[in-house]
């Protein structure tokens, strides 16, 4: 393997149809350079870069620099690593990382063969320097038909090639690349030696918590803890450890942290994965749509990994709202809030509403298990508080399904503050802003007013246990 300088002219790239954002690319190359090289092989093929490359040629480059790999190399080293996980004993751990080294060689040895590629890979040669390389011809993978197939069709999949020379099912490759890829340093120096090395199920647990979570949860595996309490307790520490903005107000309890300001500001500053649910209802006006974006955003940050984001929308703008959230998190579900009143119309579109979206979305996947009802009965909502304030009790059994006890839950367009009291009444720690000044004062008063009424309540009970 050498670095050097080459002409994009002697780069030879494979088009393929599914080309990301590569206008968004060039601007950040133009403004702080080119931090990875691309990856050639001797003769000139483009190994992994294709979207850099194409930058480069927006950019109008002349040449650019290159890793170049000795392919012959590196097919002895996949031919060793293959003889190995045959031969040798293995803990799951060993075979994952070998695992993980035979798909970087053969991907770039093959790299038609990468998921998503194959199908995007164009199977006319640009044979005029006029062509684009980004042209669009599909291509697909024909396994029962590799005599009469050229290299890209006859080459299988890295999962199903181990499964034909060293018989490991093509779902069990894949679980152990996903354990070294996404497994950290740390964790893996945790584990070795123990029966954690040796567990698959208890790597895979490890495996789908986030970095900074993972080494604790190894810790509790070792010491004997069933990996799935063990991940669920690493995580929900970590959530209760998670500092939370300044801000306590003597007069709510300290659960509750309700601040007058923008979201913005205020979710920038929470750490990575602090939060387990964003539970909100923006502006429904046309003009709102954007802070759904804003939101979702911040959220695809502070959410822990498994954790949701239920936002209450409008039908007038949903199309653009759901782009809004799509564009940061994973749709997950659509819940329909009826409405406990008799509902009201909207003249001009002659509908009279009896429902309001509550759209789910999450951050790569849900985290808890517990079954939700898609029809949410709306509740009350304390319209002494402000005019567009929701019910508390409807959400509950959502931040029930969603969270666990002593989770944060974020509100970032709070208001009267009846999300964050829903909250609190679960056992979950609650968060929320409200930028506009008359609205927070109103908010906070409403929450001081149910905060009394509810220690009130706590006194009654324990005079009624004394008598």
């Amino acid at each position: 393997m050498r670095t050097e300088r080459w002409p994009l002219e002697r780069v030879r790239a494979q088009p393929r149809r599914a080309v990301r954002d590569v206008d968004a690319l060039a601007r950040s190359i133009a403004e702080v350079g080119l931090l990875q090289p691309l990856v050639v092989a001797e003769d000139g093929t483009l190994l992994a870069g294709y979207h850099r490359y194409l930058a480069l040629r927006e950019l109008g480059w002349q040449e650019a620099p290159v890793v170049v790999l000795d392919l012959d190399a590196l097919r002895r080293e996949l031919a060793t690593l293959e003889e190995n996980l045959v031969r040798h004993e293995l803990t799951e751990l060993e075979r994952a990382e070998h695992l993980r080294r035979q798909k970087e060689i053969y991907e770039l040895l093959y790299p038609w063969t990468r998921d998503g590629v194959r199908q995007n890979l164009a199977l006319t040669k640009v044979e005029s320097g006029d062509e684009d390389p980004a042209v669009i011809v599909s291509a697909g993978y024909k396994g029962n038909e590799e005599e009469d197939l050229s290299p890209i069709d006859s080459t299988p999949p890295f999962a199903r090639h181990v499964e034909r020379v060293a018989g490991v099912d093509e779902r069990t490759v894949r679980r152990l690349v996903r354990i070294a890829e996404r497994l950290t340093p740390e964790t893996k120096g945790i584990v070795r030696g123990t029966k954690v090395e040796d567990n698959q199920k208890a790597l895979l647990y490890l495996a789908k918590l986030p970095p900074e979570v993972q080494p604790r949860a190894a810790r509790l595996m070792v010491e004997g803890v069933p990996p799935r309490l063990a991940a669920a307790r690493a995580e929900r520490e970590m959530r209760e450890s998670a500092p939370i903005p300044a801000g306590a107000d003597p007069l709510l309890p300290p659960e509750i942290v309700y601040i007058h300001g923008d979201f913005r500001e205020g979710m920038a500053n929470l750490v990575d994965g602090a939060a387990a649910l964003v539970l909100t209802d923006p502006p429904y006006a046309e003009d709102a749509v954007g802070l759904y974006g804003d939101v979702a955003r911040h959220a695809a940050r502070v959410l822990a990994e498994g954790g949701s984001l239920l936002a209450y929308a409008g039908q007038s703008h949903l199309r653009e709202v759901m782009e809004e959230l799509g564009r940061h998190l994973r749709y997950w579900w659509t819940l329909a809030l009826l409405h406990r009143h008799g509902g009201q119309t909207i003249f001009g579109k002659d509908v009279w509403i009896r429902w309001k979206p509550v759209l789910w979305y999450v951050r790569s996947g849900r985290g808890t298990a517990e079954i939700v009802p898609d029809l949410v009965e709306g509740s009350s909502p304390e319209k002494g508080a402000h005019p567009w304030a929701q019910g508390a009790e409807e959400v509950r059994p959502l931040i029930r399904a969603l969270t666990l006890p002593g989770d944060l839950v974020l509100d970032p367009m709070a208001g009267s503050g009846a999300f964050l009291w829903a909250a609190f009444l679960e056992g979950r720690r609650a968060v929320g802003w409200e930028v506009d000044p008359e609205r927070y004062e109103q908010g906070r008063a409403w929450l001081m007013e149910q905060y009394a009424r509810w220690q009130e309540g706590r006194e009654e009970e324990v005079y009624a246990a004394v008598d």
